[in-house]
């Protein structure tokens, strides 16, 4: 018969414990770059324009582009916002704007503001 004490076992499961959280909650998700580009692409959009209120995102779209026709070449990730805003003139605006970022998602290559 083993005779641990109830006490150091809950101890060393507690450790156990306490050592594994590190490995599940430094994971990252794929979710969170998702948000995080959003969010740029969002930053990036309003950058561009000028004297603005009521800014809003009406519409999002994430994709993948091929820029040049090179086999093996990663695809870039391109954010497609629809937003409308009210201008200096108190005039709505409706407008698509395109934001491309690198294949690992980190930077912003491009952005274009356009007509819907």
């Amino acid at each position: 018969m083993n005779n641990i004490p109830l006490s150091r076992i809950i101890l060393k499961t507690g450790f156990l414990f306490v050592m594994s959280l590190p490995v599940f909650l430094g994971c990252e998700t794929h979710s969170f770059d998702s948000d995080s580009r959003q969010i740029m692409a969002k930053d990036e959009i309003l950058h561009q324009l000028h004297k603005v209120s009521d800014y809003d995102i009406t519409g999002f779209k994430e994709d993948t582009v091929q820029a040049i026709n090179i086999p093996g070449l990663k695809k870039e990730i391109r954010y497609t916002l629809n937003f409308e805003y009210i201008d200096s003139n108190k005039v709505l605006q409706k407008k698509t704007g395109d934001v491309f970022f690198t294949p690992d998602g980190l930077s912003i290559i491009n952005s274009k503001i356009s007509d819907r």
